[in-house]
């Protein structure tokens, strides 16, 4: 449920985030990045190289692409455990929630993935650009008004504000189904720690701040 204390939460954080992420060269400001050829035109190989080209492009729009870091993949047990399923007949079920991504400081900067995002490119990007995020936000020292504790949700909204509120709204909820000659089955996934209300709200802030800085450069 969207409440107003919600709504508040998402505003105040964002003003936050607004002043105190780093800047952009030449005060240049995120763009709204989308999922076409304009921003993402690699065909999609379905592996590693995939995610890592996909990388590269997502550290560029974020102006990122000399911060140094490396991108992994994740050990994976989902295509086990969906084995097991369909082996006991169970074909309707809830997709397991795991971290589609990681952040981690070691003797370097590493993320990773999970290698299932290489079949949705979406999920991929909206998962790099959170993670991403993470790196932005353990530059900055003053803490949030959410504090700390609630760093996720807040990476999350840092996702949105660098411009990729589009991937983490079309990935935050996702229904299939599928059939065959024999079966036919359903599942759903949530990805991301804040819902597809808030993250709404959070991409109409994002437009308006930028068409309100936008008329403000042209003289209205």
């Amino acid at each position: 449920m969207f409440t107003e204390a919600r709504a508040h939460w998402i505003y105040q954080n964002y003003r936050w985030l607004e002043a105190h992420l780093p800047k952009r060269d030449a005060g240049s400001r995120p763009v709204l990045v989308t999922p076409t050829p304009e921003f993402y035109p690699h065909a999609n190989t379905r592996n590693a190289a995939f995610a890592a080209v996909m990388f590269r492009s997502t550290k560029e729009h974020m102006q990122l692409q000399n911060w140094r870091c490396r991108l992994s993949t994740q050990r994976e047990d989902h295509a086990d455990r969906e084995a097991a399923l369909a082996r006991a007949g169970i074909y309707g079920r809830t997709e397991h929630r795991g971290a589609a991504g990681t952040f981690r400081v070691d003797e370097e900067i590493e993320i990773t993935y999970s290698p299932q995002l290489v079949q949705d490119p979406v999920a991929l990007v909206a998962t790099l650009a959170h993670e991403l995020c993470h790196y932005l936000l353990a530059t900055v020292k003053t803490e949030p008004p959410c504090g700390w504790k609630e760093h996720e949700p807040l990476t999350d909204l840092a996702a949105v504000h660098e411009g990729f509120g589009v991937f983490l709204c079309n990935s935050a909820f996702q229904f299939s189904q599928w059939t065959d000659y024999q079966y036919q089955g359903w599942k759903w996934r949530t990805q991301g720690y804040l819902n597809e209300a808030e993250l709404g709200f959070a991409l109409g802030i994002f437009v308006s701040v930028t068409e309100l800085i936008q008329a403000r450069q042209v003289g209205f």
